[in-house]
């Protein structure tokens, strides 16, 4: 693989975090199971692409997008006798950070794999305004598609990994620290078996398009999820469908990079589902077959169960674990905040939706307190993830 090898000094513009209060106490969250969590056993501290060689050009052009999840009770289910949610406790609040000049130009030449996909043919995932449902929307693919190496677009990737027994599979996911992956917990575990529950092999891709990996694939070193998600024998919607994924550093030239020192990284933003509204990324394999990055502008349409909120969208499977973003881009000069004056937060992930062509909407699970947990076991866990 050619890599570049033009370096300038970073310069990393950080907007200090900020903490309007401590990590919530929610009621409905006090008896939240405890977390669980899975170390690489095969990354070095800084780890090639793959150092087990299981993801051939072959691999990565075979592997299937997950399947969307999909609730087992109808819509009208999900979304009557809500429980009360956590969505009035003050939010926990962190602010991202973009690199103005990383010193790494992106590098097109770097192919995961060389063969094009088929076009799609399906009548069914042609983008409308609405579903059944009435949740309004707007999706498209990037315009250029050439802005996905622009901040905060690139701090967004592609998923890939394993499941134990057989099987390669594609979610998406967003940078949100120097070294941390978001992404759902249904794309890092099955959602039961404790420990044992893992999937593996886990390789991020950020700003991927048509199997190009502008900014290289990033290696895992370590993975955590919700014990809410590890305890829900796989059923949404689910109060805690997140997980975190720790990666390695990687080489360009001759110095060392974290993910987030070549990306940049989105902040977060906790119980904020519930008004809002959000750019949701990802890779959905009914759009473009899941190789181009598409984007659905909505706004909050209902709450659901199991502390979730459903948007507008009409993303499918691949979409997994994208970030769903508020106040998304970049500030244009004498642009004056509104009541949340930073951009690029995540409010929440794509967890869940329906695959009919009758709602039309995702559901997420609201950033919570066992996010907030996860998060700070992501933080600790190694020294400079955060």
């Amino acid at each position: 693989m050619a890599y570049s090898t033009r370096l300038k000094q970073i310069s990393l513009i950080t907007i200090a975090t900020v903490v309007f209060a401590a990590a919530p106490s929610v009621k409905t969250m006090a008896q939240a199971p405890e977390p669980v969590q899975i170390e690489n056993e095969q990354a070095a501290p800084v780890a090639a692409r793959d150092p087990e060689g299981h993801w051939t050009p072959q691999v990565l052009f075979e592997a299937e997008l997950l399947p969307l999840p999909e609730p087992t009770e109808s819509f009208s289910s999900i979304t009557e006798n809500i429980e009360e949610t956590n969505s009035n406790e003050p939010s926990v609040i962190d602010n991202g950070a973009y690199t103005e000049d990383s010193g790494v130009e992106p590098d097109m030449e770097d192919m995961l794999f060389s063969e094009a996909r088929p076009p799609v043919v399906n009548e069914d995932s042609q983008p409308e305004a609405a579903g059944t449902a009435g949740a309004y929307f707007s999706s498209s693919r990037l315009v250029p598609t050439s802005a996905r190496v622009q901040y905060p677009y690139r701090v967004h990737g592609k998923l890939f990994f394993s499941k134990p027994g057989g099987g390669n599979f594609i979610c998406s996911g967003t940078v949100i620290k120097p070294r941390l992956i978001l992404t759902a917990g249904h794309c890092v575990h099955r959602g039961s078996g404790g420990s044992g529950g893992f999937y593996n092999r886990f390789l991020f891709v950020p700003a991927y398009h048509n199997g190009q990996a502008p900014y290289q694939a990033w290696n895992w070193r370590w993975a955590v999820t919700t014990g809410s998600w590890a305890g829900s024998n796989g059923n949404v919607p689910n109060r805690a469908d997140f997980a975190i994924i720790e990666v390695a550093d990687r080489r360009f030239g001759n110095q060392m990079r974290k993910i987030g020192e070549v990306t940049g990284w989105a902040g977060y933003r906790t119980n904020a589902l519930f008004p809002n509204h959000t750019k949701k990324i990802g890779y959905p394999g009914n759009h473009d077959r899941g190789e181009i990055m598409h984007q659905v502008d909505s706004q909050s349409h209902q709450r659901a169960a199991q502390n979730t909120v459903l948007y507008g969208s009409d993303m499918r499977g691949g979409s997994s674990g994208g970030g769903w973003v508020e106040n998304f881009g970049v500030k244009a000069q004498g642009q004056q905040g509104a009541r949340f004056n930073s951009p690029n937060r995540v409010v929440g992930v794509t967890s869940y939706g329906y695959v009919n062509q009758g709602p039309k909407v995702q559901g997420s699970s609201i950033l919570n307190n066992e996010f907030i947990q996860i998060l700070n076991m992501a933080c600790a866990h190694r020294a400079g993830n955060c």
